[in-house]
């Protein structure tokens, strides 16, 4: 995107990264672990990151947004998750014992 605003910001196109955090959406189902409902509740909400595009999209041609961090105020422990992710799918034998 930083090429694309270099090259192009001068005629009028405005490039925009958006890096948005754990959203409660339905992709969250097909996790090893599927957050809980009291996780979901405290993550991003899919119209959360729409307000931010909306936002840097609605302000004047003149400004841009580069880049834009959208992220759950209270951020959760993902370490457990990432580690039944590690392992799923993965020979009986190649896991660790628990």
């Amino acid at each position: 995107m930083t090429f694309l605003h270099n090259t192009f910001r001068n005629q009028g196109l405005r490039a925009i990264t958006v890096l948005p955090g754990e959203a409660d959406t339905p992709i969250l189902d097909n996790r090893a672990r599927p957050p809980a409902a009291e996780e979901r509740a405290h993550m991003l909400q899919p119209e959360d990151v729409a307000e931010a595009v909306r936002l840097a999209v609605s302000l004047p041609q003149r400004v841009v947004l580069q880049e834009i961090v959208v992220a759950p105020t209270r951020q959760r422990d993902t370490s457990a998750d990432l580690e039944i992710s590690r392992w799923a799918g993965a020979p009986a034998d190649a896991a660790p014992k628990p």
